[in-house]
């Protein structure tokens, strides 16, 4: 069922998709932001400096009613999605926030979730004085790998 939603999910969200943004996207891969790095990296006037984050247990840890708003897709069908839980060692344990990993649908409701992001900070860093062009720019991408703390 998740499949036969994201059918229909997935050309909005790549409506919605920030352009810098690569990862669980559609004709979108790696080299694509290896190579939007090179761009704007290797001018004369690019930033000396890369700043690299992880957002750790960012599936896990997203509000269910914030995703019930603003991800455009049947309300009751992603609650019970979202609320579905988890089994561990034949134990079903309850979800209360964050988003199902390992669901198809589950990395489009993500990257739906970081839209915003890029934009924001972009505007958070305005071009410095007598440069038409900010030095700040946003690369997202998401490879699923987890992180060890």
């Amino acid at each position: 069922m998740q499949a036969l939603y994201l059918l229909a999910l997935d050309p909005v969200a790549e409506t919605l998709a920030e352009p810098n943004s690569y990862g669980f996207r559609l004709e979108r891969s790696t080299a694509d932001a290896i190579d939007q790095c090179h761009r704007v990296l290797s001018l004369r006037a690019s930033a000396q400096w890369i700043f690299e984050g992880d957002i750790r247990a960012c599936f896990d840890s997203l509000s269910h009613d914030w995703l019930v708003t603003y991800i455009p897709l049947d309300k009751a069908i992603l609650r019970k999605w979202l609320q579905a839980g988890f089994m561990d060692k034949h134990l079903l344990s309850p979800t209360e926030t964050g988003v199902p990993q390992g669901g198809v649908i589950s990395p489009v409701i993500m990257n739906l979730a970081l839209n915003g992001l890029e934009r924001h900070i972009t505007q958070a860093f305005p071009a410095f004085q007598g440069h038409t062009r900010t030095k700040v720019h946003v690369i997202r991408f998401a490879d699923g790998t987890p992180v060890q703390a």
